[in-house]
């Protein structure tokens, strides 16, 4: 299975509705410019096109709309991580008065094992997004 599959399926598998990064629409934005690129360059002398068949210089699709896309949505993605793991250590780390208003305000949300099982889940979703902004940035390395 490829990875923009796997990543969607483990986006679709998490209970909460978390911010993802959109590896297809991204690729496919990737693809035109390839393909953009393609048509100029066969349309000049081969001997002139000195890219052969990449981007030249500065595109618009790649500076106008790719890097702009993943710069909102990863922007999102940390947003998202940094407010739960900023949740997550107020409740961990609350203590007296305070620890005792956040665990009953919570209703139960915060037994220890679920903020344990939230930690792990939310370094999971990290990773996983990390891999997919490499993924990405690679495939326009390529491009």
């Amino acid at each position: 299975m490829k990875f923009t599959k796997k990543y969607a399926t483990y986006m679709r598998g998490m209970e909460a509705e978390l911010p993802a990064v959109g590896l297809k629409r991204l690729k496919k934005m990737l693809k035109k410019c390839r393909s953009d690129s393609d048509h100029r360059s066969h349309l000049q002398d081969a001997a002139a096109s000195p890219a052969g068949g990449r981007c030249p210089g500065h595109c618009s699709v790649c500076d106008g709309s790719f890097f702009p896309s993943l710069l909102n949505e990863m922007s999102v993605v940390v947003g998202c991580f940094n407010e739960k793991a900023k949740k997550l250590l107020e409740l961990h780390l609350a203590t007296g008065f305070k620890k005792y208003t956040m665990w009953f305000t919570n209703k139960g949300d915060n037994s220890h094992g679920k903020l344990i099982q939230q930690g792990k889940d939310l370094v999971t979703y990290a990773i996983i997004n990390a891999v997919a902004m490499r993924k990405i940035l690679k495939k326009y390395d390529k491009a």
